[in-house]
């Protein structure tokens, strides 16, 4: 159970043994009242607890493990859940852009489209069906200027109808099976 949550069960608690308390004290027996008035309790101090969450921290559930696995549709969807975050993904060489940038696709869905990854280095001779496995962090957003001076590298025009789009900054890339 979440901290907050335990705190927040806590004090509703104790709210309901106060109120129960403040009920049986009101039943009849004739006996002076003993015990808190409704204006004690209201009158009380707040005790300190945990500040409420604040838009944008971050809690363990919060956390998304980084991805290891198929450039597939699920992974495509959840792009968002993995930005900034290091990314291992598996999948087929659709095109050898440029010695930096190939697209990687799922050969087993023609439909979902690729996936950009630039390397500083030349990638090796990558030939298009070739399954490769990228390890790299997930970027948001091209900006082909900006990966031409993170690279070091001239990536030309190839890749100006991809600016905007999310790609892979890669620091390995590893053919796993040459193309058939």
């Amino acid at each position: 159970m979440k901290t907050r949550e335990r705190t927040t069960t806590r004090k509703a608690a104790a709210s309901v043994l106060a109120v129960a308390a403040l009920g049986l004290a009101g039943c009849g027996n004739n006996e002076p009242e003993t015990g808190v008035d409704v204006e004690d309790v209201q009158e009380s101090e707040v005790l300190e607890s945990s500040p409420a969450p604040q838009e944008g921290d971050e809690t363990a559930a919060d956390v998304i493990a980084p991805y290891n696995g198929a450039y597939t549709r699920e992974f495509s969807d959840d792009r968002a859940l993995y930005e900034g975050q290091e990314v291992t993904l598996t999948g087929e060489v659709e095109d050898a852009v440029t010695p930096n940038a190939l697209q990687l696709s799922d050969p087993n869905d023609v439909e979902l489209g690729s996936l950009l990854v630039l390397h500083d280095a030349d990638l090796p001779d990558i030939e298009d069906g070739a399954l490769v496995e990228v390890t790299g962090t997930l970027q948001a957003s091209l900006d082909v200027a900006a990966a031409e001076e993170d690279l070091g590298a001239d990536l030309g025009d190839e890749l100006s109808d991809m600016e905007g789009e999310s790609y892979v900054r890669a620091t390995e890339v590893t053919v796993t099976e040459p193309a058939r």
